[in-house]
C-alpha cells in the first residue's frame, strides 16, 4: 500500500444505531439475510420471515428494547454498510456459567460490497467493548453450520464452538453452531 493511501477499514465509522436508522438497518438486514440464506428456504417462507423480522417497524421495536444495543458501520459517505446487535442477559444451553453474566452478539451483517475490509471485526469489537463495560463474562453467538466464512471469522476473533442449536423459521429448521468467548 502506498504511504498516501488510507486503509479502507479506517474509512468506516462505528457508532450506536439510532431509531432513525431502523429503516436502513432493516433494509440491509433483509438484503444480507436473503443473500446468505434465501436459497435454502422456500420463497413464501422467506418473504414471511423478512416481513416479520426485517420490516422497519419490527427493527424499530427491537432496537427500542432496553437490553438491545445496535451498532452501525458507515462508510465515508455516511452509507450504512453493516450492523450488529448486543443483547444483554441472553443465554443458551451451550453457554456455561451464570446466565446473568451472558450476552448475545446477534446479527453481525455486512453488505457484500464491503466484505474484506475489516468491518465485521470492528463491529464485533464494539459489541465486545460494551459487553465488558456491562460486566458480561461470556459473549455468545450462533452461526449457520454452512457458513464457513462466518465460522472462520468468529474463530479468528477468539470465539470457540460449544454446541449446536436449531434455527427455525416457517417449516425450515437449520442447525446453527453456538460460539462463545470469555471476556
Amino acid at each position: 500500500m502506498a504511504s498516501n493511501q488510507t486503509p479502507v477499514a479506517a474509512q468506516v465509522s462505528i457508532g450506536t444505531g439510532l431509531a432513525s436508522d431502523a429503516e436502513a438497518i432493516a433494509a440491509l438486514g433483509a438484503k444480507v439475510f436473503t443473500e446468505s440464506f434465501g436459497f435454502a428456504v422456500p420463497d413464501d417462507e422467506l418473504a414471511n420471515y423478512l416481513a416479520s423480522t426485517y420490516s422497519t417497524e419490527a427493527m424499530a421495536a427491537e432496537m427500542a428494547k432496553p437490553e438491545v444495543t445496535t451498532f452501525v458501520a458507515r462508510d465515508s459517505s455516511g452509507q450504512l454498510v453493516g450492523f450488529v446487535q448486543l443483547v444483554l442477559q441472553a443465554t443458551d444451553a451451550a453457554v456455561d456459567g451464570d446466565p446473568s453474566t451472558h450476552a448475545e452478539l446477534q446479527r453481525l451483517y455486512v453488505d457484500a460490497s464491503a466484505h474484506g475490509r475489516g468491518i465485521g471485526t470492528k463491529l464485533a469489537a464494539a459489541v465486545e467493548a460494551m459487553a465488558r463495560e456491562e460486566g458480561v463474562k461470556k459473549l455468545w453467538l450462533t452461526v449457520w453450520q454452512n457458513s464457513a466464512p462466518g465460522q472462520r471469522l468468529y474463530s479468528r476473533l477468539g470465539y470457540v464452538k460449544t454446541g449446536e442449536t436449531d434455527y427455525s423459521f416457517g417449516t425450515c429448521v437449520h442447525i446453527d453452531y453456538v460460539f462463545v468467548k470469555d471476556l
